[in-house]
């Protein structure tokens, strides 16, 4: 009879050494918060005084702070000896990392500790110079590796060396209602443009503006009455944003004030019901969850062109795509959807609902809690049988 296991009796480090406020960091507050709320206790592992810190502080989850940027070899050998300290001050029963470059120096730690399991998910673009042969060898030690997508499963095959079983698909874990319908006010026609609190280079969102300047210039576009302001979103107060001055530089110099304004709300799908259009931007990323936001809320997309952005518009039925630093094609194929909404918007109708319950918080979390508790009985074993033959 296998000894009996309660993860609201455990204690999880959640590691996201990141400055950004992106899919990865959302998804590391998310889940700590989660653990947390399941009467479990919940450490995150972070930068002082980035975002995530800033939000994790918000939900009173406790945070460890690292002061590198895990650059060079010396900040690597500085967060091993921190982690070294931190687990000798603290008993963690399981470690999940949201950051490729912590896998060596936690292997390296947790080699002495076979016990507690190691999860990461991956989410990130990972150079072929960094897959050499010490990295695998402690990137071993990682348990499981979870992918919010099938095509972000199929690279990490591809960039590490472990077997398929230990990769698994979790969709992207958002939280919103299964059933509700995008019930668009006719009066409201609005384009929406993310600015995330991490943004710094205003070139990705100048050859958006340029492409709304242009767009806005066509005569056939305006005979058609679309009458539509490009809301450029900020989940922060503009006036503490780094790009507000910059944006609205651009915006009076192109005089497009009728046609753009600025907006600051939370990151939910509501903010898309009143929305004809998404418009994404480049990121480091490889899935985004602002993407499936907007999915999930039924509004046409229009996306930079790579592999897994191209899979979510399913050959053009949800949206259109775009190079990214091309501003004639973005310019149009932003008309091309205006012109074409309930084209687009009729084609939503025909999404198998499996796929919307594939990306929901509660397909998600069955599978991150699932994922818990056998890793934890498998180290459990494992350790008991190594005890047994010494």
């Amino acid at each position: 009879m296998r000894e009996k296991l309660r993860l609201s009796d455990f204690t999880i480090l959640y590691i996201c050494i990141s400055e950004v406020w992106e899919t990865n960091a959302r998804r590391c507050l998310s889940d700590a918060v989660y653990f947390r709320n399941l009467g479990g206790t919940s450490f995150i592992l972070c930068l002082k005084n980035s975002i995530l810190d800033e939000e994790a502080k918000k939900e009173d989850i406790p945070r460890l702070y690292f002061g590198g940027d895990l650059s060079n070899w010396k900040s690597f050998f500085n967060f091993y000896f921190q982690l070294q300290q931190i687990f000798l001050k603290r008993n963690f029963d399981l470690v999940h990392s949201y950051t490729y470059l912590t896998l060596i120096p936690i292997g390296f730690v947790l080699r002495k500790l076979p016990h507690i399991p190691l999860i990461f998910s991956f989410n990130e673009f990972i150079s072929s110079k960094k897959r050499k042969w010490i990295d695998q060898f402690f990137i071993s030690r990682t348990d499981l590796i979870l992918t919010y997508s099938e095509e972000l499963r199929h690279l990490a095959l591809e960039s590490f060396s472990i077997s398929s079983r230990k990769v698994i698909v979790t969709g992207g874990g958002v939280d919103f209602l299964l059933n509700r319908k995008n019930h668009q006010d006719p009066s409201k026609k609005k384009a929406v443009i993310i600015v995330p609190q991490s943004a710094r280079d205003i070139s990705e969102f100048s050859l958006v503006i340029d492409a709304i300047s242009a767009s806005a210039q066509f005569a056939h576009v305006k005979s058609k009455k679309f009458d539509i302001i490009f809301s450029f979103l900020s989940e922060i107060p503009w006036v503490s944003h780094p790009l507000y001055d910059s944006l609205k530089r651009l915006v009076l110099e192109r005089h497009l004030e009728m046609h753009i304004g600025f907006e600051t709300r939370r990151l939910n799908t509501d903010i898309f019901f009143d929305s004809l259009i998404y418009i994404g931007i480049s990121n480091s990323e490889i899935f985004v969850d602002e993407d499936v936001f907007a999915f999930l809320s039924k509004t046409p997309l229009l996306l930079p062109r790579t592999i897994s952005r191209h899979n979510l518009l399913n050959n053009g039925k949800f949206g259109e795509s775009y190079h990214p630093s091309d501003m004639r094609e973005l310019r149009i194929k932003l008309l091309k959807i205006l012109e074409d909404l309930n084209r687009y918007e009729e084609n939503f109708s025909q999404v198998d609902p499996h796929s919307f319950q594939f990306h929901h918080a509660d397909n998600y979390f069955d599978l991150l809690y699932q994922s818990y508790e056998r890793l934890s009985y498998q180290r459990l074993r494992y350790t008991q049988k190594k005890k047994k033959y010494l």
